[in-house]
């Protein structure tokens, strides 16, 4: 259904106490190569324990779903003997019914996820006969699970349809030049570029199933000075193992150097059989001094696929758990407002940074959407896009007006961010021309800010010091930035070993972040100014599809007077667009009548579930 489909799923996905399956990596030259524990920590009584070691939700139990790697979630779970003389309670009557008696949502049924155990939610009975694939443009290939792909991306090495109909039936490609290697996306590249730790291929294929090489990095392995590499077992065990008798330093085996001033690290430390290294707690990673943490300022609020996580203090954090799909994602700071979307129900739900419950707002969306969510933190306005329909729209903070911006069938449109303080709304489109769009607020025509070397972009985002828009092309595996004018295009990074999927992004001062699904990662990069960028690091991974990633951080929402885009039409001010999140119980509430919708909120031909960039 959502984008990154094919992410790991580790941790817990009810409450803050089973964050313990999110591996944190602690990066830099000492714990770069740090492994997680293997002794399975004991779960809270509401959760079970998973082959890998990691908790999950009992609420997630029995569900049709395998959640744990191993699938222990759904073993020994026999159906409830019904019918029979005492039937189980019946269902609520917003549920459905599945055959073993459960009950699921009826929102959750034809949505193209088999939530019942056998699969009855999305029988041919109830939703009917599979829908023909859609005729797809000219120029375009039609793939067998029936989304539309640029033609050029046929038997191109590379599986974009999500059933991999596009690299079927191809032709072998003709062979490579002598000392020349074949690339799967047909290319060849001198043989001599192969395993030497650069990727050359577009996909990076040339740096895989290469030899095994030594390696006498930590925690594993030790690098005598003489030249040796032995078992870390060996060092400080009394016995001559080096040539040179490193491994036997009389002043620093049996030292605890945590011990006097924590090393000099800046957070943690753990003491080794020899010397030390430094750690970092969650969303923070290891200076090249390899003793102070730094990452990206503020909180981040990442959006995995039934979670919603605060990374950056002293361990993960689980705002919102137990969630069925949180894809899109926002925050008000100010407020201290969550806003997210699941495409699996077609809601948009608001609940409060602290606790509180989450409230539905009063809008529906289409199939698969919303696919991204931008918050007009100004003047309390939510936009979403629909890719199913090519339509972006725009409600207030509690969802009782709402209105379609634009729509166009031909267009796919992902990622939203705003600029309330230019009267701008920015998205990525990868339909039949892919490219980066800009519209007005109030609904006045958009128009193609970026149309040349953009292939697939996903994520979007806005820096409101420096008025640069930056997208992540998943397609050419890079980070881009253009100016809010459409001039002065950068292209910021290539590297298709941590850009191989990248999907949520965010900017905020001179870091880069971004989520990667299928690999369940979080990755951030330096922009340092002008010159090349700091290296990839990873920030955590394990996390189950990591969808969206926003910084919390006040800087990132500046309230500064923004002219008002009325996006409704009425004359309303700014002000009463910022209302409390509950739907209005009378005329009182409005001086005026609302136009709720300048076209219906759905398309007079059914919309079909897009295809996911995230996953081939």
């Amino acid at each position: 259904m959502g984008p990154g489909s094919s992410g790991r799923r580790a941790g817990t996905a009810a409450s803050g106490s089973g964050t313990a399956g999110i591996l944190v990596l602690l990066l830099g030259a000492a714990a770069a190569a740090a492994t997680p524990s293997t002794a399975a920590s004991p779960c809270p009584p509401d959760h079970l324990l998973c082959g890998d070691g990691s908790c999950l939700s009992r609420h997630f139990a029995c569900d049709g779903d395998r959640d744990c790697p191993d699938g222990r979630d759904e073993l020994g779970c026999a159906p409830p003997p019904w019918p029979s003389p005492s039937p189980p309670p019946p269902c609520p009557p917003s549920s459905f019914r599945c055959r073993d008696g459960s009950c699921i949502p009826r929102l959750w049924s034809c949505d193209g996820d088999r939530d019942c155990r056998d699969g009855e939610d999305e029988g041919e009975g109830l939703c009917g006969p599979p829908r023909p694939p859609r005729a797809c443009p000219a120029l375009q290939f039609s793939c067998g699970s029936g989304e539309c792909l640029t033609r050029r991306w046929r038997c191109d090495g590379t599986p974009d349809c999500r059933d991999s109909s596009d690299e079927e039936g191809c032709a072998p490609p003709p062979p490579c030049p002598p000392g020349q290697l074949l690339c799967r996306d047909r290319r060849c590249i001198p043989a001599a570029r192969a395993c030497d730790g650069t990727p050359d291929c577009r996909d990076g294929d040339d740096e895989e199933a290469c030899p095994d090489v030594p390696s006498c990095s930590a925690p594993h392995r030790f690098r005598c000075r003489s030249g040796e590499c032995i078992a870390i077992a060996q060092v400080c065990d009394g016995q001559r193992h080096c040539r040179d008798w490193s491994d036997e330093p009389l002043k620093e085996c049996g030292v605890n150097e945590c011990l006097a001033g924590a090393g000099g690290c800046s957070h943690g430390c753990r003491d080794l059989r020899l010397g030390y290294e430094c750690l970092c707690p969650p969303g923070l990673g290891l200076e090249p001094d390899n003793r102070t943490c730094h990452g990206p300022p503020g909180t981040l609020v990442v959006g995995t696929r039934h979670q919603l996580l605060a990374l950056g203090g002293a361990e993960p954090r689980v705002l919102r758990g137990a969630l069925k799909h949180a894809a899109a994602l926002d925050v008000a700071i100010e407020g201290g407002a969550l806003f997210w979307g699941d495409p699996s129900e077609g809601r948009i739900y608001t609940a409060p940074l602290a606790a509180g419950p989450a409230v539905p707002l009063a809008v529906v969306t289409g199939p698969g959407a919303p696919a991204g969510l931008a918050l007009d933190w100004t003047h309390g306005l939510l936009y979403w896009t629909e890719p199913g329909s090519g339509r972006v729209a725009v409600a207030d903070r509690s969802g009782s007006r709402q209105r379609t911006l634009h729509r166009d069938p031909r267009t796919r449109p992902w990622a939203v961010v705003v600029d309330p303080q230019n009267g701008f709304l920015y998205w990525s489109d990868w339909g039949s021309r892919p490219q980066i769009t800009r519209g007005a607020q109030d609904g006045a025509p958009p128009e193609a800010l970026v149309t040349e070397d953009v292939e697939r972009p996903q994520g979007l985002a806005l820096d409101q010091s420096s008025q640069r828009l930056y997208w992540a092309d998943g397609r050419l595996q890079a980070v881009s930035s253009v100016g809010l004018d459409g001039r002065g295009r950068r292209t910021h990074l290539r590297d298709p070993r941590h850009l191989g999927q990248p999907l949520g992004l965010a900017v905020f001062q001179d870091w880069l972040v971004w989520t990667d699904p299928p690999r369940g990662s979080l990755v951030a990069t330096r922009l340092r100014g002008g010159s090349s960028p700091s290296p990839p690091r990873l920030l955590a991974q394990e996390l189950f599809s990591p969808e969206a990633v926003v910084v919390l951080h006040p800087a990132r929402q500046p309230r500064e007077p923004s002219p008002n885009p009325n996006p409704f039409g009425t004359r309303d001010s700014p002000q009463s667009l910022l209302g409390p999140s509950e739907p209005p119980h009378g005329p009182s509430d409005h001086p005026s009548p609302l136009r709720v919708l300048s076209e219906p909120l759905r398309p007079s031909e059914p919309p079909q579930n897009p295809p996911h960039p995230g996953s081939p």
